[in-house]
């Protein structure tokens, strides 16, 4: 090796190094990411709740499911209690929830605590969902609280974290008990609920009953280890026959609970990760100094015409035909963020309240210019139909905000 690489490969060694001892002396950043699985101990896991309720049974009244519902069900005939699913969407399918609605009719529980749980179930039990927006109101942090006078709170409980949240639009009071609402938080100082809405409602289904909560958020490390909050989780639960078993699901979670990949370990270590992306880096090096002149000569081969807006007519055409507006809107929509994370370089997974100020920041918009199209995004997103008007509206919207690039 001449003195011109070992001068290179020192001065990138000695890069490497002060990167990493920056990279060692910061603190590590929170992990908001919504997995309500059991293991987490990050804001959005499981891990008290999980600890609480286990702790408070035996072990034979305390089962752990890790199997989809319906082969749990489907192998487990005698099995018998409440079935808790937290989660931040539990999509059941029609077999799936099929299977539940048979099983909660034998005498049995259903609790699920998502903000979306699937047509089937809701259909049957004559119940609409929504997801809550006032765009009058840019605090979108939630306050809670329980019907029953005797767990009823004068000052509600309070979510300080802004998220989104859903309501039962309609509602069979006939068959169906409200037992709790949320609103939003209208200023810092005041705590109080204006206009609330129905988050959490029990229904009789047989010889069982079926407890679904909108908000999962309030079963969550964050929310249970705040002031007194627990103090709500726990009148939650209490609706909960506490002499039956409780089958806690692992099934459906945005978070593993196991993980496979080896990579896992060495990718959760600060330091085994920095390990590991030096000898990727090291690989690089070697091969870019190493193998440019040993490296035969590459072929010139013509690339393919790119029939990229031919296919995209002919997919929108179908589409068109069909009158599905809401795939194109979907199609729009990706194509929307898709182009914001590419031009703007902004990360579309969390869209909320500071997203939207980067946005309107980096694009030339007006912040309200900027909230008033996510939230149209965000509500037709929602939506089960869309309508031509909306779809050319949202189509209008999207060009109107690109024109300020």
């Amino acid at each position: 090796m001449s003195n011109k690489y070992k001068v290179l490969a020192g001065v990138l060694l000695l890069a490497l190094a002060l990167v990493i001892y920056m990279e060692s002396g910061e603190k590590d950043e929170v992990n908001w990411f919504q997995s309500y699985s059991k293991t987490d101990k990050i804001p959005y896991g499981t891990y008290v709740l999980h600890d609480l309720l286990s702790n408070s049974r035996t072990q034979d009244n305390f089962k752990e499911v890790r199997q989809p519902p319906y082969e749990f069900l489907d192998d487990s005939t005698t099995v018998s209690g409440t079935y808790l699913f937290i989660n931040q969407y539990i999509l059941f399918d029609e077999a799936e929830s099929k299977k539940l609605l048979s099983w909660v009719s034998k005498g049995n529980t259903l609790f699920i605590g998502s903000r979306g749980i699937g047509e089937t179930i809701l259909d049957t039990l004559n119940l609409s969902t929504d997801l809550f927006y006032d765009l009058d109101n840019l605090q979108r942090k939630p306050l809670v609280n329980l019907v029953n006078p005797a767990l009823h709170r004068e000052r509600p409980f309070y979510l300080d974290k802004e998220t989104t949240a859903g309501y039962f639009d309609q509602v069979d009071t006939l068959t169906t008990v409200a037992l709790g609402e949320f609103s939003l938080m209208v200023d810092k100082d005041t705590l109080h609920m204006e206009e609330p809405r129905v988050n959490f409602v029990k229904q009789s289904f047989g010889d069982g009953e079926i407890l679904i909560h909108l908000m999962p958020e309030v079963f969550t490390n964050y929310f249970v280890l705040r002031e007194n909050n627990y103090k709500y989780t726990q009148n939650v639960l209490s609706y909960i026959d506490q002499e039956k078993d409780l089958l806690w699901d692992n099934h459906h979670k945005n978070g593993k609970t196991v993980y496979s990949s080896p990579l896992y370990i060495f990718l959760r270590n600060r330091y085994l990760k920095w390990a590991y992306y030096i000898l990727l880096i090291g690989t690089v090096l070697w091969v870019i100094f190493e193998g440019r002149r040993k490296q035969r000569a590459i072929p010139i081969v013509t690339p393919l015409p790119n029939q990229t807006l031919t296919f995209t007519k002919t997919i929108a055409g179908m589409y068109f035909d069909k009158k599905d507006h809401k795939s194109i809107a979907l199609h729009q929509i990706n194509h929307f963020l898709e182009f914001v994370r590419s031009t703007y370089n902004l990360d579309t997974n969390f869209i909320n309240d500071e997203f939207i100020k980067k946005l309107a920041l980096k694009s030339d918009n007006t912040l309200e210019e900027t909230r008033l199209l996510i939230n149209y995004i965000v509500s037709l997103r929602s939506r089960q139909a869309l309508t031509q008007e909306e779809l050319l509206e949202l189509n209008k919207r999207i060009e109107a905000f690109k024109k300020q690039n």
